[in-house]
């Protein structure tokens, strides 16, 4: 049977969600690239400093759920729009902070409005590509905006905060940010293409799947799986982009080139989100996330025995592609098992999870140093516990391989 066609106007929403994912990169990669002018201007510890990120990250984790359960409930406009506020002013006012509780009060705001970005932009693309051809390429477009966001906005504002300042960048970041996702929310709609049971049942996509409880949700083995997973990369995720440019510059590479190298991190994780639907319509979500799992462990692993420019940007791509490829493969699997009807809500729920749990990460890290003055301690372990993820993962077969059910158990 043929599948149906998304219209014309599907695309438009995944070149605005594109967009909208393109704002929450330069959220989540820029704050790396303030560090060393924060801790210069304040006289704070790494640990201290971190914190900030750390705040912005639960204040994303916990604003999840209910973003999750709006967008699953209403139309995708007013909710993008009104995270977009709260993110943009917030960033906007970090400007004007004097002590380190006004920063990761106004960044746990920002976090509270970018948490909306992730579950608008993928549940809306994914209910208008539901059943239709093309669905996997635009998930993969859609997810490919958080490296735009950090290939463009990371070396930006390294290269501008030497000549304005890092309080004018932060205006800069927040302008920004309203301006390019708030024309995203804008071009948001809900999808008014719809399929029928019995197309649902010939492609074996589980977008009739009724709607699924928190309490059942959690008590899937595949979900609680898939989180243990984010919950260790998301971590990981937020230890390097934090913490990457501080450790170059103390080995040597200069500010610009290691703002550069995270920037490539989060730009080389383009071609890998939009590879992820290539690479899993041969291998399958679950072999696909596996190896992404390897790649990222080995880069982190590598990271202590970078002592090159070309080295740092060597390592630094690898992690991204893979981090990429992770990113997309997640979120696929999870479309899989629970259905369309549950994406904004299980993302949610997920992110909630993984963000808050992850939060921990940067701050670990920043004490760590400061305690024992290095960044091995922290990459080495973190390394080898993403290898032990990766190794369980092909144990436990995760992924769907067959047509999934509403509990998250394989048919």
């Amino acid at each position: 049977m043929n599948r149906i066609r998304p219209s014309f106007y599907g695309w438009i929403v995944v070149a605005a969600s594109f967009a909208a994912m393109s704002g929450l990169g330069e959220v989540q990669y820029s704050f790396g690239v303030f560090f060393k002018a924060l801790e210069s201007e304040f006289g704070w510890t790494r640990a201290l400093t971190a914190s900030g990120f750390t705040s912005l990250a639960i204040g994303l984790g916990l604003s999840s759920i209910a973003y999750g359960w709006l967008t699953d409930r209403y139309s995708p406009r007013p909710v993008l729009l009104v995270a977009t506020l709260v993110t943009g002013i917030s960033m906007m006012l970090c400007s004007r902070i004097e002590s380190l509780v006004q920063l990761q009060v106004l960044l746990f705001a920002t976090g509270l409005g970018a948490g909306g970005v992730t579950p608008v932009a993928t549940a809306t693309v994914a209910r208008w590509f539901d059943n239709r051809s093309g669905g996997g390429i635009a998930l993969g477009v859609t997810m490919a905006g958080l490296g735009l966001g950090a290939i463009v906005y990371a070396p930006l504002l390294s290269r501008l905060i030497p000549v304005l300042g890092w309080r004018a960048c932060f205006l800069v970041a927040g302008m920004a940010f309203l301006v390019v996702v708030g024309l995203a929310a804008l071009a948001m709609k809900p999808s008014t293409l719809t399929s029928t049971r019995a197309d649902a049942g010939a492609a074996g996509l589980p977008s009739e799947v009724a709607p699924l409880s928190r309490v059942r949700l959690l008590r899937s083995r595949q979900f609680l799986q898939l989180v243990l997973i984010m919950v260790v990369t998301t971590f990981s995720f937020q230890v390097i982009t934090v913490h990457l440019v501080p450790y170059a510059v103390d080995i040597g590479i200069s500010q610009i080139a290691a703002a550069g190298a995270l920037g490539f991190m989060g730009g080389i994780s383009v071609p890998g989100r939009l590879s992820s639907g290539v690479l899993s319509s041969r291998l399958g979500w679950g072999r696909t996330l596996v190896i992404a799992l390897f790649g990222m462990a080995a880069a982190i692993l590598s990271l202590p025995f970078v002592r090159l420019e070309s080295m740092l940007y060597a390592v630094a791509g690898l992690y991204g592609f893979c981090q990429g490829v992770r990113a997309v493969s997640v979120l696929g699997i999870l479309g899989h098992i629970f259905g369309l009807r549950n994406v904004g809500g299980s993302t949610g729920v997920m992110l909630a999870i993984s963000q808050t749990a992850g939060a921990a990460g940067p701050l670990l890290a920043g004490y760590l140093f400061d305690r024992w003055g290095s960044y091995s301690i922290t990459f080495i372990p973190l390394g080898v516990v993403i290898l032990v993820v990766a190794l369980l993962s092909i144990r436990l077969g995760i992924g769907p391989s067959t047509t999934a059910r509403g509990d998250g158990r394989r048919a």
